[in-house]
């Protein structure tokens, strides 16, 4: 079991990124999920940040609601940027409204095996990173059981525990039925009928649970993540030493 934190979670410390890498390090995380951050940052800074630390770097995520028809041409770059870094594997979340209709959704799936094929050519994972909305009812099934049902293997899953559990859906569950398909467990709270995350502990999910089935399916991965944190250096902490107590 390896822990890791997201760095969305960190966005409003107002500090240089290779000193918000070594906050991660001194909490006591094995690795950082990056998000919008390194592309601003000296990366030669940051590389050296992460090798006086010793984090590795677990994935990527490309953004809250990745622009398809955009990232094509965006990708190679992307990679480039993250490679140097010694990133696994790059997430990709996709908004509510390319999961309308079976239809769109096999459109969707269509266009992200062309940027997990363009990934594995260059030796880098491809994940999707679920969101709360894939959960609701569609035609007997879900968004997300349809979309997966339509992608092959060649796209992996970062599976978002507490978004699951906000859509309505069991987090627990849907870790054993992904089973090895699942790269990478988000460690997120959430408060259900809000459909908002919270401080670990405090929410609605069954964090220990989910970390206990994902172990049982041999996930590597455990990043925290608060998308809303009062305080993002308590919130840091906080993730860390519940995490810790699971190991």
């Amino acid at each position: 079991m390896r822990t890791g934190v997201n760095l969305f979670t960190l966005r409003d410390v107002d500090e240089p990124l290779p000193r918000v890498l070594e906050r991660v390090a001194d909490a006591g995380y094995d690795g950082v999920e990056f998000l919008h951050r390194l592309p601003d940052a000296d990366t030669a800074a940051v590389v050296d940040a992460l090798d006086r630390t010793g984090l590795a770097v677990p994935g990527a995520h490309l953004g809250p609601f990745v622009s398809l028809p955009e990232l094509p041409a965006e990708l190679d770059r992307t990679i480039d940027l993250y490679e140097a870094v010694g990133c696994e594997a790059l997430a990709a979340s996709i908004g509510e409204e390319r999961l309308e209709s079976r239809a769109s959704i096999r459109e969707t799936a269509a266009r992200l095996e062309e940027l997990a094929a363009r990934a594995v050519e260059r030796d880098i994972q491809f994940l999707y990173h679920n969101h709360y909305w894939e959960f609701r009812p569609l035609d007997g099934s879900t968004p997300f059981d349809i979309l997966l049902d339509s992608l092959d293997e060649r796209v992996g899953v970062e599976l978002d525990a507490g978004w699951v559990a906000a859509g309505g859906d069991d987090p627990v569950e849907r870790i054993h039925s992904l089973g090895d398909r699942v790269e990478i467990l988000h460690v997120k709270d959430v408060d259900v009928a809000r459909k908002a995350s919270v401080e670990v502990g405090t929410g609605d999910v069954d964090l220990a649970a989910c970390v206990e089935a994902a172990r049982t399916e041999e996930v590597e991965w455990y990043v925290y993540e608060h998308d809303e944190p009062d305080d993002p250096l308590n919130s840091l902490d906080r993730g860390a030493a519940f995490l810790d107590r699971l190991r």
